[in-house]
């Protein structure tokens, strides 16, 4: 097996076949590890200040392992760090690294580090965001590369769940889902209402979502012209081989609630959703959320994934969920600046404690 680092955007676009070659033979198959949402965040999003770090193992010309990182400069209070991070980040994805399912995970993961290693002058520390529980390739890679450098995790956030093979109606609460139904038909009886279910891509009705996503959420992506871009971008790409669909209830005319919904080998991601305020009373984001979950259920899908956030929504229709984990791995090549960074990362992962153990006493 040989190792590569690919440093540009020209050369890694040389590789699109081997990419997706890869990817398909994962053992945990993500949206998120895709060549349509690499190169849409790549043509977007990426940060003008980094440079691609892309570590691919190969053998022979097979693509078997693969690191999709870029070294950013990150500024501290008093210093700046070079940090080795994913490529992708706050599109509300989850990352790993790729490794092909019939290969033995350990051996790539030590070409990876073994790559680290040789590049060590290049970066302070490594951050991997959003790396999650369900996958072992979490686990190992916490082991592997704490034999040879000091290794902190976290966990971050959880991503609520619903697993089809396993799905029960008691999960449900039928007296929550009947009253659902009810104002679905209260709202009907006193309202013109339309509900589209998996509609393709239509510039009218994004712009209306667009719109309703914004006044609904302050930090709202839409608000942010790379961000627009991107997401549009990627929907449009997914669409075309339909694995992109948006769903929105109309009253009266206009969108009331609306959903972007992802899928991929066999797993439904509720990606994007915005609801009105101005209709309280009818619960429609439940309505809407309740008509596209009972068609995934009907779909050929076994996982529909919420994706990260505590939002109440999320837990009304699951109760089951996976760990989102940061890993902070440290270069000990330089071990003045490493002490420094090592108290601040042990602040950071201890800091909710702190204030806990302060705010009781």
């Amino acid at each position: 097996m040989e190792t590569m680092v690919i440093r540009n955007r020209e050369d890694l676009s040389q590789y699109e076949t081997q990419w997706k070659e890869l990817i398909e033979h994962l053992e945990h198959p993500e949206i998120f590890a895709t060549w349509e949402w690499m190169s849409a965040y790549l043509h977007h999003m990426l940060n003008p200040t980094a440079q691609l770090f892309v570590v691919v193992v190969t053998d022979q010309d097979r693509w078997v392992a693969l690191a999709p990182l870029c070294i950013v400069p990150q500024k501290l209070k008093w210093r700046s760090v070079r940090s080795l991070q994913c490529i992708v980040s706050g599109t509300g994805e989850n990352n790993s690294f790729y490794l092909h399912r019939e290969y033995h995970y350990i051996k790539l993961l030590k070409h990876i580090a073994k790559a680290f290693t040789t590049h060590q002058e290049e970066w302070d520390w490594i951050d991997l965001y959003s790396f999650q529980s369900r996958n072992p390739v979490t686990a190992l890679v916490e082991q592997t590369l704490g034999e040879q450098f000091e290794v902190h995790l976290r966990p971050l956030s959880a991503s609520p769940y619903v697993n089809i093979d396993q799905h029960s109606e008691l999960k449900f609460d039928k007296s929550r889902l009947k009253a659902i139904e009810r104002k679905e038909r209260k709202i009907r009886r006193e309202h013109e209402v339309v509900i589209h279910l998996n509609q393709p891509f239509d510039m009218q009705i994004w712009n209306q979502i667009a719109s309703l996503h914004k006044k609904r959420w302050p930090h709202s992506l839409f608000n942010e012209t790379r961000e627009a871009s991107f997401l549009q971008d990627l929907v449009r790409q997914l669409e075309l081989q339909d694995r992109a669909h948006i769903s929105y209830l109309q009253i009266d005319g206009q969108i009331a609630s609306a959903w972007i919904t992802l899928v991929h080998q066999n797993k439904a991601y509720m990606y994007i959703t915005a609801t009105s305020k101005e209709y309280p009373e009818y619960g429609v984001g439940l309505i809407l959320t309740h008509r596209v979950m009972q068609h995934f259920l009907e779909q050929d899908v076994n996982e529909i994934d919420f994706l990260a956030g505590d939002q109440d929504y999320k837990f009304y229709w699951s109760d089951t969920i996976h760990m989102n984990y940061h890993i902070r791995i440290f270069n000990h090549h330089y071990r003045k600046k490493t002490k420094l960074l090592r108290t601040y990362t042990l602040y950071q992962i201890n800091k909710r404690r702190f204030k806990s153990i302060l705010l009781n006493r």
